[in-house]
């Protein structure tokens, strides 16, 4: 494996190269904003008395999609919660916006890998409920539902119920749940690891259209180095303990210099 200096460590996210416009999600009030800014400054993270990662340093910029990657054990998901504000840090400071995270926000959106969805509410439902639960008024939350159900490729299937949904389109509702209140950064662990290869790559195609439509900022997870070549901005490699590398994508559209991308490909290999 490589060496990585600890000031290539450090350097800060650039600003992402993708268009930045702020989705409307209904014309919600109050909602959205500027993709949210992340910082860990010696953060220690971990469960119990084991601690899974050490002093991670990491900067993402907003707007910026930062891709995470790393093997099975090496704290991907653990330090997706910590961002989440759903894991404390055992040490050092974890920053949102320029804030201390405390606990989970309605600015920080949640995608995972098993989608969540409520067995009993129809698609229409499983996307109002972040909504619902804040308050919104039920028109307005029923308009910006149906404008992300229609935005995923779901509106004819509104009504339908989870269990009459295919597992990529049961993704696709969990990222309408996961947009419709505009949050300023989303947190996306794994999402599509348990799709099939074709529904996969549809979903990474439909995932990199929406986010033409919003500011958000956003940390994907996956152990998937095409995927993540694919998705990130920036790439973020994670080794035994703590962030290895963190690496820029090739300029262009997600990095289709084919010669750039194999180079990049072979870097993130060898530090894994």
């Amino acid at each position: 494996m490589t060496s990585l200096s600890q000031r290539d460590a450090l350097t800060p996210g650039r600003p992402a190269r993708r268009v930045m416009r702020r989705a409307t999600a209904g014309g919600l009030p109050g909602a959205g904003g500027a993709g949210l800014a992340f910082r860990l400054e010696g953060a220690g993270l971990g469960y119990g008395r084991d601690a899974v990662l050490r002093d991670v340093e990491l900067d993402v910029a907003p707007g910026e999609v930062m891709v995470v990657v790393g093997a099975s054990g090496s704290g991907k998901s653990t330090l997706l919660r910590a961002l989440a504000g759903l894991l404390p840090s055992r040490e050092g400071r974890i920053l949102a916006g320029g804030e201390q995270v405390t606990g989970p926000s309605a600015d920080r959106a949640m995608v995972f890998q098993d989608d969540g969805l409520l067995p009993w509410r129809s698609v229409r439902r499983n996307v109002e409920l972040p909504l619902s639960i804040r308050g919104v008024p039920r028109r307005e939350r029923e308009r910006a539902a149906e404008e992300w159900i229609e935005r995923v490729g779901l509106a004819d299937a509104a009504d339908r119920l989870p269990r009459e949904l295919s597992g990529g389109m049961r993704q696709r509702v969990q990222l309408a749940r996961a947009l419709v209140g505009v949050p300023r950064a989303v947190l996306m662990d794994e999402p599509f690891g348990a799709l099939d290869a074709q529904t996969r790559a549809d979903m990474q195609r439909l995932l990199l259209d929406v986010l033409r439509d919003t500011s958000a900022t956003v940390v994907f997870v996956t152990h998937d180095v095409d995927e993540a070549l694919l998705l990130a901005d920036r790439v973020a490699v994670l080794g035994r303990t703590g962030v290895r590398a963190v690496l820029e994508t090739p300029d262009g559209e997600k990095g289709t210099d084919a010669a750039a991308r194999a180079n990049l490909r072979e870097r993130i290999l060898e530090e894994l």
